[in-house]
């Protein structure tokens, strides 16, 4: 019955796809280039058609009074924070529409700005104020241009001007205020690689705006469209006579538009201030201040009329050979031409430089005596051509790909005399028609390499033109050699995403600015004698320093372990001496953690601490078997702080009825997914696996495919991949009791396992995939099931897929009652008591009480994310807490329902050998074509004989196999029990 089966959705899968095949030609034409609208639509291509002249008539302001809302769109109010244009603002939050009707005078092409006062109210204060306000516009029911999927409103965050210290009396980065006030932006491209505004063509006439919210609350004054700006083009290489000098410290800057710029220590003598003993902050912090349009800017009172040089003290190494561009802005305003797009030279070293013209002619600015501001701007602007060039030809070769495949399929057969060069036409002249150009390009930016041969930043490029022309020279062989296309780590589309990765980088450390005068001396550098008896102080120093070491702490304070990074520790500390020591009395002594596999060693050895935060979730289980930690239930506040944790996440630390951890963090599993191509293609995004399955044959014969998480654990195939689909389908890991082994041969559990690895051998799914994130990123890939790692990663290193990816709840199994079961795991880190004394037991538990709140565990994680950036957001357990966090709402309402599907696998004495095993089997059926259930009559035998080995080495049973003590497997049902749910 089983192979008789199979070999009917076999043939009934051959048929779909040849039937689907067989169209495939007559589609092409129509499907090329289906993610391509990012290229075909964006603003470069979008405006080469203009016609019509720059408006530069007076402005046309539309009041917000003037709105037709929808019905739970945005609400009028009478309370404008102080707005000078106009008596009425609207009150706007994510999902709300404003539409508005605006009557051109002239056919042009207009810029539009907005003004906006991004502000956190009562219900919202933690939740949304980090993020910048997006929009989306549209114009008479159009995206005018890609880019208007995702306009970006920044605040201004100012620095604390008080310096923060930690314990040690070391400086550390101040969390930042966001300043309360109204801003005015120009529409403009929210990547950074234009700086220019981005001009929309208009007839004369009456025309209608709607502004979608698609994340933020803020109030919206007028919107008006305008001329652009126009930068003066002369008069800035005057001679800037007297002698006035000014300083102006890098790291004390006045504010900036994102709340992860902030200053770090740099242990150079080349920059000030320096102390050898302890952190000072003294530059701006290169990591921080990295991305296209990050600005910060100063304040100096100027002490008389004249014109200024402008010289910096800074370091740029991570663009090898190659300048980093910025815009010079005073008073919010670039000065002159000259001031656009100045090259910042590489250098490993720091390196001080007045800012000058093409011909070296140093720029000077004319400043009145008085307060002004000076803003640094970082831009790609100059790199743009180059941008699109390298996307244009991804698509391309991403394409070219997918066809290749269409015509060869996916397993080409090297026996098989395929004549590629006749099914697609021009072959040939097109890979080396792209391997020119990635030449040409390369060779217009020689100007700004320090190199007059090429260009090293692009180094990546010109491999990947190398690649292209090797496969051009014997077409035919392609399919063969389809991985060096565009599918293997080494693909001339790995090559071209590296070099835009590169262009990408706009890291930027920036020590001290100097407006100074003619007449006036910069301040002498630091010789190498002085420099080297500063590095050699800083050596010995560093010997005596043990800043959160086990080796230097107070053993009458608690002792509180994290496996953390020393960003984490640190704000971690300062927030228990601020607030948890203040409020309890008791002092805690916060250090890194050496290792946290070695903790059952420190333990044996007497060393262990009282609380160990930031471990592995199958941790605790390992120090819990053996005696080490403390039963949570039995403290009186346990259900009340377990209160906001969802039951699922304790399953991995229960023990029989006690419960030895609390979660941390999680690590969620969604459907990562291309909106681009999905609507593309017409695809719906799929809610059950059935559904995942109706979507492959038109995925695959485009030559795509859909990533199963398991295809991306490659070194060991883990719960998270083998055991939800196993789950949904009715099947179970245990018995009741562990000594009866486990329950992975019952006939549901072999069904549930058999559904996972059918998706690998009967619905042709890649069985290993190394890096998902560039099957997504090239399209290849458009839709799959990955994890918090993935998010974190798509989120912040693929700026090019802004408004073009969503994620979604993971598809589940359809129940008989009509249900979809979504099952998953999704433990990440854990905290856990040692056991001690009581007294120690009981202030261990205080703090972890505190530490689990919501309220510190909001506190946290926007302190973290607000000093280091979105890169550091953070994914608490703590449901409640998570409501206020940072991160985006409609991703938020995702994470938030999977967490209530979270069932972790429950640990027994040997449940490492089951997980083991799984994989084991899973790579013996997916890639050596064993039987699901001979494998898995096998697995089991070796399971069961570790588990009663490992019972027997507990206690829970004798060497004759009986049972001693019952070991019974905890439950979503019984750990609810001993929540008191």
């Amino acid at each position: 019955m089983r192979f008789g089966k199979r070999a009917g959705i076999i043939a009934a899968a051959c048929l779909a796809a040849a039937s689907l095949a067989f169209h495939a030609c007559a589609e092409g034409a129509a499907e090329d280039a289906f993610v391509s609208e990012r290229i075909s639509r964006n603003y470069t291509a979008v405006s080469a058609s203009y016609t019509y002249p720059v408006y530069r008539g007076a402005d046309i302001p539309l009041s917000p009074a003037e709105a037709a809302r929808e019905l739970r769109g945005a609400e009028e109010t009478g309370e404008t924070a102080g707005y000078s244009g106009g008596d009425t603002v609207l009150r706007v939050h994510y999902g709300d529409v404003i539409r508005l009707r605006a009557e051109i005078p002239e056919d042009g092409l207009y810029a539009l700005k907005v003004d906006y006062y991004s502000y956190d109210d009562a219900a919202e204060a933690d939740r949304q104020s980090l993020l910048p306000d997006k929009l989306a516009l549209s114009v008479d029911g159009e995206y005018p241009f890609y880019e208007c999927r995702n306009l970006k409103f920044e605040s201004s965050w100012l620095r604390q001007a008080e310096a923060a210290y930690d314990r040690y009396g070391d400086e550390m980065a101040a969390l930042p205020v966001k300043m309360a006030r109204w801003e005015t932006k120009t529409v403009t491209d929210s990547t950074g690689r234009r700086t220019d505004p981005l001009l929309l063509e208009l007839a004369a006439g009456e025309h209608e705006l709607a502004l979608e919210v698609k994340e933020g609350s803020f109030l919206l004054g007028n919107l008006t469209f305008c001329a652009p700006e126009e930068i003066p083009e002369d008069g800035t290489a005057e001679a800037a006579e007297g002698s006035a000098l000014i300083t102006l410290q890098g790291e004390e800057f006045l504010w900036a538009n994102s709340s992860s710029i902030h200053g770090v220590m740099e242990y150079d003598a080349a920059v000030e201030p320096y102390d050898v003993q302890h952190t000072r902050l003294n530059t701006i912090d290169s990591d921080s201040f990295r991305n296209a349009g990050d600005s910060v800017t100063w304040e100096t009172d100027v002490p008389a009329d004249g014109r200024y040089y402008i010289a910096l003290n800074y370091r740029q190494s991570d663009k090898t050979d190659f300048p980093v561009f910025a815009d010079i802005l005073v008073d919010g305003r670039i000065p002159s031409a000259a001031f656009r797009n100045c090259p910042l030279a590489y250098g490993t070293s720091w390196q001080r430089r007045t800012l000058a013209d093409a011909d070296g002619n140093c720029l000077s600015v004319y400043l009145s005596a008085g307060r002004h501001e000076l803003t640094i701007r970082l831009t790609i602007d100059p790199l743009r051509q180059a941008m699109e060039t390298l996307d244009r030809i991804m698509y391309g070769v991403n394409d070219l790909a997918l066809e290749i495949t269409r015509v060869a399929g996916t397993n080409a057969d090297k026996y098989r005399d395929l004549k590629l060069s006749r099914y697609i036409p021009g072959l040939t002249d097109t890979l080396r028609g792209y391997a020119a150009e990635l030449r040409e390009t390369e060779q217009n930016y020689i100007r700004y390499s320090a190199s007059d041969r090429n260009v090293a930043v692009m180094a990546s490029m010109l491999i990947a033109a190398r690649q292209l022309e090797s496969l051009a020279e014997n077409p035919d062989e392609i399919p063969y050699r389809i991985g060096e296309l565009s599918s293997s780590s080494n693909s001339a589309n790995q090559y071209l995403a590296n070099t835009v990765d590169n262009l990408l980088r706009c890291n930027l450390a920036v020590d001290r600015i100097w407006l100074y005068q003619e007449d006036a001396e910069l301040p002498a550098s630091a010789g190498f004698l002085e420099g080297a008896g500063k590095s050699a102080e800083r050596f010995a120093s560093s010997f005596s320093s043990q800043r959160y070491s086990t080796a230097n702490t107070d053993p009458s304070h608690l002792q509180v372990w994290v496996n953390r990074s020393n960003q984490y520790v640190q704000i971690m500390q300062k927030l228990i001496d601020e607030r948890f020591t203040p409020e309890t009395g008791i002092r805690v002594d916060i250090s890194l953690m050496p290792d946290q596999y070695k903790l059952v060693l420190a333990r044996s050895s007497g060393n262990a601490p009282d609380v160990a935060t930031g471990i592995n979730y199958t941790i605790p289980y390992e120090l819990a078997i053996r005696g080490a930690l403390k039963d949570l239930t039995e403290f009186d506040s346990f259900r009340e702080v377990a209160s906001v944790y969802e039951p699922g996440f304790f399953l991995t630390g229960t023990i029989g009825d006690g419960i030895y951890s609390m979660p941390e963090t999680l690590n969620f599993w969604v459907l990562f997914y291309r909106t681009d191509v999905m609507e593309k293609l017409n695809l719906p995004v799929p809610e059950t696996m059935d559904d995942v399955i109706a979507l492959l044959p038109e995925l695959q014969m485009r030559g795509l495919n859909f990533y199963y998480a398991t295809a991306g654990m490659l070194s060991m195939r883990n719960f998270h991949g083998t055991t939800p689909l196993l789950v949904q389908n009715g099947g179970s890991l245990y018995y009741e009791t562990a000594d009866l082994g486990t329950a992975l041969g019952s006939r549901e559990s072999v069904t549930g396992f058999t559904a996972l690895t059918d998706l690998f051998t009967i619905y042709n799914m890649p069985v290993s995939v190394d890096n998902f994130y560039q099957h997504f990123r090239n399209g290849d890939m458009p839709i799959g099931i990955a994890d918090f790692y993935t998010y974190n990663l798509i989120r912040n290193a693929a700026p090019e897929l802004d408004s073009s990816w969503a994620i979604a709840l993971i598809p589940g199994t359809r129940q008989a009652d009509g249900s979809v079961d979504r099952t998953t795991c999704g433990c990440a880190e854990s905290t856990v008591i040692f056991t001690s004394t009581p007294e120690r037991e009981q202030q261990a538990w205080q703090f972890i009480e505190w530490w689990s709140s919501t309220e510190i565990q909001a506190l946290f994680g926007r302190t973290v994310q607000s000093i280091y950036g979105d890169e550091y957001i953070w994914p608490t357990a703590n449901l409640e807490a998570f409501d206020l966090l940072p991160w985006d709402t409609e991703d938020k309402l995702v994470i938030r329902a999977f967490a209530e599907n979270v069932v972790d696998v429950a640990r027994v004495p040997g449940t490492y050998m089951l997980e083991r095993e799984m994989s084991n089997a899973f790579n013996d059926i997916t890639v050596n074509g064993a039987n699901e259930q001979t494998r898995l009559d096998r697995a089991v035998k070796t399971i069961n004989r570790e588990i009663r080995r490992k019972l027997e080495e507990f206690g829970y049973i004798a060497s004759d196999g009986r049972v001693i003590r019952e070991y019974r497997i905890p439950t979503v049902e019984s750990v609810k029990k001993l929540l008191g749910r």
